[in-house]
């Protein structure tokens, strides 16, 4: 029937078809009858879809003029509001990267922080405002953060007020317990425990030589940061030859051009015919010596580069090597290939067993952060941010793949708009698969996450319970907040829209009520629910839009393409050498309308012998094709200009340029602020309510932390008061750095 009454209301808009007729084809009972379903088949005769699919050319050519609106819309968003409102926030929010720089390569032994305060203050235009030398010690660290952690579980096995190395108290509490298990031990077991800790930490702290792993310098000016960025950047090949590029100096000055007028861009003609740069320039400090005193540390050529935001710094992970890392995310790869390979052989089984299908995504895709999460653990990371944007790249590709690729995968060619199977109760389309899964995003993961069963049992189970007001207000802290999972929300939820909206342009409505439902609710679990989030800047929302959102349009305008090609997806044609009824299968023969399956260009002229496009479905199956070879190139092009040519040219020359404009704001008048924060090395570990100190502080201000505990103040969570508990008075005088940093402010 024409007006689709065998089809639910909700998919009718689409280009589902349930019409259908028998035509004689001995082709496709004999030779090509694994390409069809028994039911489409008898003996003799075919099933053929019916649908009009001939007097399809305006809404094809209005649906191609959407995407190319919709292409062009979000060019505009992505890279051209939102990389202004990016620059334009880093210009009104001043942080401590602002006016810091990373060194990647330190020498091992210089762990002394004048002499870096020393060198580093001839690029200064106001002075170095703090040095932070970083150490290899790991092991150090964690051993000290799980003796806390274990002391914790004792300081709750204990009668309140009990001291925690009262070893007489502890065995009297030890004795009372009537019964054992392996996996909770008693006040007894805890305590031999910490004293293994103890011996562990002596060990490596009279034992290990630390080395420096990275050094983190804090100038007092913003100019004083891109001096040093502009003067000691240089390049890939310079750095493994430590080679010093003279050329760039002329009579001991350099000429560099800054962004000057980046936040000011309020109209599109600003952007073609205003001057937004100035040039200056830098002359070094004078002095007698030549220049490679003045711009060689030890000897040697420093790779200077940007630093992060104080707590975006993974302390422990610093002294993990590039060739380490590597072979970590090869293996993490592995595991998350092997995950998504078992998912999509699932999902294939459970859509041909029954209608569990959709139900299963939905499920999965709440499951799947945690899972990549997991694998995430075998990473080492220098930075919370590239750990986030590791964690991204794989929710991404999991939900891409479980919601969107799998099911077209799973799918035979002609269930993609067929929906007569032979079975009244249980009619199976791609179009019917699709719909349940876009429409659950308007649920499914807004609901889990505003219910916040866990945070929920924290704050109104375990909080009561608590022992004291440290451990109550660790359970009052909220949910963890990942940005990689909140960016893949919108990710999945954009990819799945963009990827069925040529069958199923429903998927439109349904993915812009998604969208808008997971931004309220993440908005109120935001302020209301989950608790705060160390800053990492903008290197998440880069990643986004310039490789998934880019890709995700590139993947919409030739999937289109394929959608279009395929109608009317019976894989059967009139046989173009004719005939009458007793020849040649009564003038209807097989025919492959997989273009995508074949892996042909789903251009009409790919068409095999036997066409079955109609005129207007070649023009619209034309505009998409020929458009998606388009926005390939563009992004070809793009691609090369972003990210290829600075990658090339970082190997042979500096490719720094800092965004926005300098603010003329000193960093001492901005340290009362909590988003300014110096480089003192702490640890987040969830059951603290604060973060644990991993310096000596004694000379540092406290604004400098970018917290502050008012009753019991900071000694309490330094780990440095844990090694003094340890050794005591024995604590090396000649082991000055055997913490991971040492701060000094001027």
């Amino acid at each position: 029937p024409s007006d689709k009454d065998g089809v639910l209301n909700a998919v009718r808009g689409s280009a589902i078809c349930d019409s259908y007729e028998w035509v004689k084809c001995d082709s496709c009972n004999a030779e090509y009858s694994e390409k069809f379903q028994a039911y489409r088949l008898d003996g003799a005769n075919v099933m053929k879809n019916t649908c009009n699919f001939d007097d399809w050319l305006l809404p094809g050519v209005l649906s191609w003029l959407s995407s190319i609106a919709l292409i062009l819309a979000f060019l505009i968003a992505f890279f051209w509001i939102q990389r202004k409102a990016e620059i334009l926030l880093d210009e009104e929010m001043q942080t401590a990267s602002d006016y810091s720089i990373k060194v990647n390569n330190p020498p091992p032994d210089a762990t002394d922080p004048q002499e870096w305060f020393n060198f580093f203050q001839r690029f200064a235009v106001k002075g170095v405002s703090c040095v932070t030398v970083a150490l290899n010690n790991a092991e150090l660290l964690n051993t000290l953060l799980k003796r806390r952690i274990i002391l914790k579980k004792l300081k709750r096995i204990l009668p309140v007020g009990t001291d925690v190395t009262d070893e007489m108290e502890i065995f009297k509490v030890a004795a009372k317990r009537r019964f054992l298990a392996p996996f909770f031990p008693d006040a007894a077991a805890i305590h031999d425990k910490v004293k293994k800790f103890n011996d562990k930490i002596k060990k490596i702290i009279l034992e290990q030589d630390f080395r420096a792993v990275a050094i983190y310098i804090t100038f007092e000016t913003e100019r004083g940061q891109r001096n040093a960025l502009h003067i000691l950047s240089t390049g890939k090949m310079n750095l493994w030859r430590n080679y010093l590029e003279k050329s760039k100096f002329a009579n001991n000055k350099i000429r560099v051009t800054e962004n000057a007028r980046s936040s000011q861009i309020g109209k599109w003609t600003d952007v073609f015919l205003n001057d937004t740069t100035e040039s200056f320039t830098i002359a070094l400090a004078p002095s007698e010596k030549n220049i490679e005193s003045q711009l060689l540390f030890r000897g040697r050529v420093l790779n200077v580069v940007e630093a992060p935001e104080p707590f975006d710094v993974r302390w422990r992970d610093l002294q993990v090597s590039y060739w380490v890392r590597c072979i970590q995310c090869i293996f993490t790869l592995g595991l998350l290939t092997f995950f998504i390979c078992w998912s999509g052989f699932f999902i294939y089984t459970l859509s041909t067993r029954g209608s569990l299908t959709a139900p299963y995504i939905a499920i999965s895709n709440v499951a799947v952060p945690k899972i990549c999460e997991l694998i995430n653990n075998f990473e080492s990371h220098a930075t919370e941010g590239k750990r986030q944007e590791s964690l991204y790249i794989k929710i991404a590709l999991f939900r891409c793949f479980n919601s969107g690729v799998a099911l077209l995968l799973t799918n035979n060619f002609i269930q993609t708009i067929s929906v007569q199977d032979g079975n009244e109760d249980e009619k199976k389309s791609l179009v019917y698969s699709v719909f349940p899964v876009i429409f659950a995003e308007l649920f499914t993961i807004p609901t889990i996450k505003l219910v916040d069963i866990m945070g929920n049992i924290r704050k109104h189970i375990f909080a009561p319970r608590a022992r004291d007001q440290d451990e109550m207000n660790s359970y009052m802290l909220g949910g963890k907040f990942e940005l990689a999972e909140r960016y893949t929300d919108a990710t999945k939820v954009l990819f799945v829209t963009l990827f069925y909206s040529a069958i199923l342009p429903e998927t439109y409505y349904l993915g812009a009520a998604a969208l808008m439902i997971h931004f309220l609710f993440g908005k109120f679990c935001l302020l209301r629910m989950w608790r705060s989030s160390p800053d990492i800047g903008p290197r998440l929302a880069r990643l986004s839009r310039n490789s998934f959102f880019s890709s995700t349009l590139i993947v919409h305008m030739v999937v289109s393409a394929y959608f279009w090609s395929g109608y009317p997806y019976d894989q059967v044609c009139v046989d173009n050498n004719g005939g009458d009824d007793d020849y040649n299968g009564g003038g209807y023969t097989f025919c492959n309308q997989d273009l995508l399956g074949s892996r042909s260009i789903p251009l009409p002229r790919f068409q095999q012998s036997v066409k079955w496009m109609s005129p207007s479905q070649e023009k619209i199956t034309s505009l998409y094709g020929w458009g998606g070879v388009v926005v390939i190139f563009v992004s070809i092009l793009f691609f090369l200009k972003n990210n290829f040519v600075p990658a090339i040219k970082s190997i042979f020359y500096s490719t720094y340029d800092p965004d926005g404009k300098d603010q003329s704001i000193l960093f001492s008048a901005v340290t009362h602020l909590q988003e300014v924060q110096a480089y003192i090395p702490q640890l987040r570990e969830r059951g603290f309510e604060y973060p644990l100190i991993a310096s000596d502080i004694t000379e540092i201000d406290n604004d400098l932390l970018g917290w502050n505990d008012r009753f019991k103040g900071l000694h309490v969570h330094n780990l440095l008061s844990d090694v003094h508990t340890i050794l005591g008075e024995h604590v090396p005088t000649n082991k000055a750095f055997f913490f991971n940093s040492k701060t000094m402010a001027s």
